[in-house]
Order: structure tokens, then C-alpha cells, then sequence
């Protein structure tokens, strides 16, 4: 045994040294392979320059995260690919074209084809959306609203087809929107008036005394509605798809006006329960009875106690056999839901959803569509397929018409009754109000030297906790896209009580919407966030660049190492060597470790990067 022994002790140094040789050697490749594949900010080898079909879309996961963090964390990539020209409009996780490569079995007639479908890792775009070559820097507001630059969105069949209904018309380089609509041909500024006059409120003011704030326009075409409901304090989340009538949405944002992308077709559309006042389809062309009346009852999830839906479609007026059938269906099934008509004149009607659940207890056994099972939560949005049942009242809002939501502008610095469900009081609201307004006029100060006047006019607040952000710039002529991360989307409710507007999105994928969009693009830990998530700071870059306009800024608030490595980025996304950056001033959501950075996005075309 002795010898035994003597024999293992002599063995041991040469075979540790054989181990320690071998393991470092795997580390090594390890380490070569993922740092180079999946760092933070890096691509694969491979470089894409858009003129093959290797797409990337969305943003990118890490795996061995901490192996990555650890050996790369601040290597940047030599250069970031320009995507070809035919992708300047680009929405990556709606590209019909990817649905026919990946041979996704969509469900045409279910609108499935116009929902979010993002593509695995191995196809997704990860270059620099180009603009048109003869891009222009967009009319500011409030002119953009009436006109705008014919060659940023060269698509004019719109105005050839709507060219009896005042939606658009081509103007020499200019694009000219007179207001019209559908069914309100004669301007959306007298239809308006025309449907306070039916609900009869005060002074022929459809915000009836700021307790109509949030609208949700479904079918919206070119946004002219939501543009002038804008006048009457109130804010219109413009929706419709990228659809036959595509670019329509694009016209909408590039005009200043609020609106997203989105269809009513298989999942919940991404806003909590009781977020609208008031939801609109102006011959929005939306068959309303299809499965059991699923769509209509995913309008129900959305209106507070109290809400109404206009609709002026030819089924509310209509009197040939076709139109009368459908719209007796949809009063059957209307009064099924307990909904009541409020007031019909000429094209519409008006109808609205009742503020208790006396109605629902009240009706025969089996009769349909249900109530929602009570393990159902109606502000679950993301990936969640719409439901067709009813979702009756909490205890506490049970006969709380407007869910107790104080009238605007009040309502956008009082602490709404559903804090409690998110475990925020009251005064942490007020706290967090309080800090978030003195954060903006800091950052103002730190814009004021590089703004123009107007020119911002589309702002985007990735991370918006409680909405503090948008609040602050309540004084400012422009409007807040509040994106509310999944890990976070319980808050969403609380941007919608505000008087605010928003949507739950993953920041592991790309966001629906136009490339340039936005002229102020705000992230607070998003990128701390995205790292916790095991996802690609650099493809989130890229997805910023992507959804923000030429000559327009960021804000990111983050860590000293995220905010390091981000400056080292910017060059390779060609953008304005100017930028800013600050030690914030200490407060109540202060980190030790935080740093402000602004950055300009700059100008450039794909004819100037070749010459260069």
C-alpha cells in the first residue's frame, strides 16, 4: 500500500500537467468559436450584403453566455454590412417573402400572414436598412400632418384607388392628405364633430370633458381620423396591417401622426384589457362574425366599463337583403354580449358595452359567447391567441364606468387604481413621475444644442416602466410609442390609464414597424435588460438604427461597460461622429453605475457610401 501510494504522488504532476495542457487548449477554441459567433454586438462570420437570399431578421440569442461576457465582451466587428437597396422598407418579422422561403403554413383567411413572424437565427438580415436614394428629411410637424415628401414613400397607388374619398393626392413632389376618409369624405374634422353630436356631449367635443382619451382606430387606412381627433385631446391608436393597401401605415407615421402595424386575426392584439374609451372601424372591411364573434369580443377585452365602438360601415345602414342579414347578425349577437345601441344616424352606429356584469349573470344558461374562465387574465397579450368569451369585471371595477380613471389631462399624473395590481403605491407613482420629469429636462439641456426646432416629432421610449418618460414630454408637440418589455408587460396597463399609448414587444426580435420611423428613440436599461435576456446588444443596435430616421437621436441611459461598448459601435453604423455623454445626476432610480449617452443618427445613401 506504501508503495501504492509513492507511485500515485510521483504519477500525479505529469498527468495534472497533461489535464491543464488539454483543458486549455479546449477553452481556447471554446472560446475562439463563441467569442467570434455569439459575442455581444458580434456577427457571424459570415457577412451578408444583401444581394443573396441569407437573411437575418430579428435579434439574435447568445448561448454560453457567460463564457462570451467573460473572454469578449468588448470586441466590436470590423464593419457592418449594407443591406441591398430593394430592402429599404423593410419590417423583418413581417416579410412575406421569408413566409413563402420557410414555407409557413399560415392560415390566409385568419389574417395569420399579416401577424408577427419572426425567422430563426440563421436567416435574419443583420445589416443597415438604406433610405431611398433620394431620401429627404421629413417635413416637420404640424405641416407633415397635411403633406409630405413624395420620395421617401414613392408608393402613390393609394391615391389613384381612395382617389374619390380625399385620402391622398400626388401634388408634384409632394404628397397631399385634404383629410378625407372613407366613410367621411368630406374631412375627418366634421365627422368628428358629427359623432359628438350623436353621443350628445357638450360643445360637440367627442373628448367629452377628457373622459374620452384613448381611441384605438382599427383599419385606420392613412390615419386622417387619429390625426384629428389629436385637436381634441385625444390620442388614436391607429392600427392596420401591411396589407393590399401597403405603405398606408408608413404615410401615417411619416405624416407625425400615432400608429402602429397590427391585425385582428389569431392572437390578442398587444395592449391590455380596458385600455379604450372608444374603438372605430370605418368600413374597416373586418368580418366581425367569424368564429363566433371572436374579433368583436377581442374589441370587448380592450374597452373600459362604459366604452363605445363606432362603426359606419354599410351593415349599419345598408337595406339590400346581403347587408341587412349581416347586420342582424352582428345586433343578435351584439345583445348577446350585453352591449346596447346608443345612437345611429346616416352611416353609423354607435354602440355601447355596459359597466357591470349584471347583464352577463342575467342570461340564460348556455347561451353564448361565455364569460372567460376565471384563471384567464385578460392582460396577457404576447403570443396569446385571442379567446372567444367574455371578460366580466373584477370586484373592484364592477359598475366603474372609465375603470374610476380621473378626466384628462388629470389622469396623466394621478395614481390609477390598478397601481395596486402591480404593487406600486401611490407614492411611488408620484416619486417616479417627480424624477422622470427633472431626468427629461436634463436630457433637453443636453439636446438643445443639436435640436432644431419641431424636428422631433416621433419618439419611441423602449423600457417605459410607468410612462414617467412620456409624461414628462406632455409639454412638447409629440407623441410616445411606450414599448413595454415582455419581462415587464403587467405595467402596460398603467401607460394606457395615463392617457398614454404603447405595446408589450420582446426586444429579442425586431419591433413591427417601418424602417424610420421614430426621431427620438429613449432606452433605459434596455440594453442591461437584453443581456439579462441572452440576446445580441449589437443586433438591438442594428434594430435602432433601423427604426430611427436620419438626423434623429438616442437617449441611452445604461452601465459604464454597455455604454463603452455602444460608443465603439456607432461609427460602424455610419452615424454623426457628435454625441454626448454625461454623469447623471443621482435620484430615486439611479444606479451606482450610470451613464447618459446621446447619439445622432447621420444621413447617408447607398450612391454616397460607394463613392466614399
Amino acid at each position: 500500500m506504501k508503495h501504492f501510494r509513492t507511485e500515485r504522488v510521483r504519477a500525479t504532476p505529469k498527468l495534472f500537467t497533461y489535464v491543464l495542457v488539454g483543458f486549455i487548449a479546449l477553452l481556447g477554441l471554446t472560446c475562439l468559436y463563441y467569442g467570434s459567433s455569439f459575442a455581444p454586438g458580434s456577427r457571424k462570420s459570415d457577412e451578408f450584403d444583401g444581394s443573396n437570399n441569407r437573411v437575418r431578421t430579428g435579434i439574435g440569442s447568445l448561448r454560453n453566455r457567460d463564457i462570451v461576457l467573460a473572454v469578449s465582451r468588448f470586441e466590436v466587428p470590423k464593419s457592418v454590412p449594407i443591406c441591398d437597396s430593394r430592402h429599404s422598407e423593410l419590417i423583418p418579422c413581417l416579410d412575406r417573402n421569408l413566409h413563402y422561403q420557410l414555407k409557413l403554413k399560415l392560415n390566409l383567411s385568419l389574417m395569420e400572414h399579416y401577424e408577427h413572424h419572426c425567422p430563426p437565427s440563421e436567416r435574419r438580415f443583420n445589416c443597415l436598412v438604406p433610405p431611398p436614394v433620394v431620401f429627404q428629411i421629413p417635413l416637420r410637424w404640424p405641416v407633415s400632418r397635411d403633406e409630405v415628401w413624395k420620395a421617401n414613400i414613392p408608393h402613390t397607388h393609394l391615391a389613384q384607388e381612395k382617389s374619390d374619398q380625399n385620402w391622398m393626392v400626388v401634388n408634384g413632389d409632394k404628397i397631399n392628405f385634404p383629410g378625407g376618409g372613407t366613410h367621411f369624405h368630406n374631412g375627418a374634422d366634421k365627422y368628428i364633430v358629427s359623432l359628438a353630436q350623436m353621443l350628445k356631449f357638450p360643445g360637440d367635443k367627442l373628448n367629452n370633458g377628457g373622459s374620452i382619451r384613448n381611441v384605438l382606430d382599427v383599419g385606420c387606412g392613412v390615419a386622417s381620423f387619429g390625426a384629428y381627433l389629436l385637436s381634441h385631446d385625444i390620442i388614436a391608436m391607429s392600427l392596420a396591417p401591411n396589407d393590399v393597401h401597403q405603405n398606408q401605415i408608413q404615410f401615417a407615421l411619416e405624416r407625425g401622426i400615432p400608429s402602429t402595424l397590427g391585425v385582428l386575426g389569431t392572437k390578442r392584439l398587444p395592449y391590455p384589457s380596458r385600455s379604450f374609451e372608444l374603438a372605430h372601424c370605418s368600413r374597416c372591411r373586418i368580418d366581425w362574425l367569424q368564429r363566433d364573434g371572436i374579433l368583436l369580443l377581442e374589441l370587448d377585452r380592450l374597452l373600459r366599463p362604459g366604452g363605445y365602438f363606432v362603426y359606419s360601415s354599410p351593415e349599419a345602414y345598408a337595406h339590400d337583403p346581403e347587408n341587412r342579414k349581416i347586420g342582424n347578425a352582428m345586433h343578435d349577437l351584439f345583445k348577446r354580449m350585453c352591449w346596447k345601441v346608443v345612437a345611429k344616424r346616416d352611416q353609423s352606429v354607435i354602440w355601447g358595452k355596459p359597466i357591470s356584469n349584471s347583464c352577463y349573470l342575467k342570461r340564460d344558461p348556455g347561451v353564448l359567447p361565455p364569460l372567460c374562465p376565471s384563471g384567464d387574465d385578460p392582460d396577457a397579450t404576447w403570443n396569446v391567441s385571442m379567446k372567444a368569451c367574455i371578460s366580466p369585471y373584477s370586484v373592484r371595477m364592477h359598475k366603474e364606468r372609465w375603470s374610476g380613471l380621473v378626466p384628462w389631462p388629470r389622469r396623466l399624473t394621478a395614481p390609477p387604481p390598478r397601481l395596486e395590481e402591480i404593487g406600486v403605491t401611490p407614492e411611488q407613482f408620484r416619486e417616479d413621475t417627480e424624477t422622470w420629469r427633472l431626468r427629461v429636462i436634463e436630457y433637453w439641456k443636453l439636446l438643445k444644442p443639436m435640436v432644431q426646432k419641431n424636428s422631433i416629432r416621433n419618439v419611441m421610449d423602449m423600457s417605459s416602466n410607468l410612462g414617467g418618460f412620456a409624461a414628462a414630454l406632455n409639454d412638447k408637440d409629440v407623441w410616445v410609442m411606450n414599448v413595454m418589455p415582455v419581462q415587464s408587460s403587467p405595467r402596460m396597463k398603467i401607460i394606457y390609464d395615463r392617457g398614454l399609448i404603447g405595446a408589450t414587444h420582446d426586444w429579442c426580435e425586431a419591433f413591427d414597424t417601418y424602417p424610420r420611423t421614430f426621431d427620438l428613440i429613449h432606452a433605459w436599461n434596455t440594453f442591461t435588460e437584453t443581456q439579462a435576456r441572452g440576446c445580441s446588444f449589437e443586433d438591438l443596435l442594428i434594430e435602432m438604427d433601423r427604426i430611427l430616421r436620419p438626423e434623429g437621436f438616442v437617449i441611452i441611459r445604461d452601465t459604464t461597460d454597455n455604454i463603452s461598448y455602444i460608443k465603439k459601435y456607432l461609427t460602424l453604423l455610419k452615424w454623426d461622429k457628435w454625441s454626448t455623454e454625461t454623469t447623471p445626476k443621482g435620484d430615486p432610480l439611479s444606479t451606482k453605475d450610470e451613464i447618459v449617452l446621446i447619439a445622432r443618427k447621420k444621413l447617408w445613401s447607398l450612391p454616397a457610401i460607394s463613392v466614399s
